[in-house]
């Protein structure tokens, strides 16, 4: 079967955890306004005021400037544009400075570029960077494939268009790197590793 591209598909998020990654979305709620200030603080820098919350589907991908950042009792999370790099292995650093000991998990994707790039970094170093886009091809592709790549790459979803430079849309890779490792989507169809995203709230932060 063919895979059509998604449209609509828009994210910049970052996880950081000292657990695995997936499932931690499924019941979360209770995030600790303290904590999440502070978060919210150290990566914007100065002292952000809140100004609502949003639910996950659309925290993924804030305005320009603004940041959604709720600290859980297991897991912190952030979502904002500065977060989505072309390479992003050059996210580490800054997932470093926020993550401490803790490990690092990203997903970013813009459809209208039809690109999208996951990260996995822990306290042993980096485990996976890989970013695609039809126009670049393969822009970095770094460390061990997760499980859930290996049907992309083996041509097991592939692309009607012929001309189409990879093998894959990297939108519906992004999904998939969304469902696995956080339990959720944006588009596509839902199974039982799914939450309903609309249920999360993530309070925003803009600058001050």
């Amino acid at each position: 079967m063919c895979s059509e591209v998604p449209m609509g598909s828009k994210a910049a998020i970052l996880v950081l955890t000292d657990e695995r990654p997936e499932g931690l979305f499924r019941g979360a709620v209770g995030w600790d306004r303290s904590r999440s200030l502070d978060l919210a603080a150290r990566f914007l820098g100065g002292t952000p005021r809140e100004s609502g919350v949003l639910p996950l589907d659309l925290a993924v991908w804030p305005e320009d400037g603004a940041a959604c950042v709720a600290s859980f009792p297991r897991f912190d999370v952030i979502c904002s544009r500065k977060i989505a790099r072309d390479h992003p292995s050059n996210l580490v650093s800054e997932a470093v400075r926020l993550a401490g000991k803790r490990s690092a998990y990203a997903v970013c994707m813009e459809s209208s570029e039809d690109w999208a790039s996951i990260l996995a970094w822990s306290p042993t170093g980096l485990l996976r960077a890989v970013s695609l886009s039809p126009g670049s091809g393969a822009i970095e592709d770094v460390g061990q494939k997760f499980p859930f790549e290996q049907p992309f790459w083996n041509g097991q979803r592939p692309v009607q268009t012929s001309s189409y430079r990879l093998p894959f849309h990297p939108i519906d890779l992004g999904n998939e790197a969304l469902r696995h490792l956080f339990g959720f989507i944006l588009e596509g169809k839902e199974d039982d590793l799914c939450v309903d995203p609309e249920e999360v709230e993530i309070p925003v932060f803009r600058p001050s």
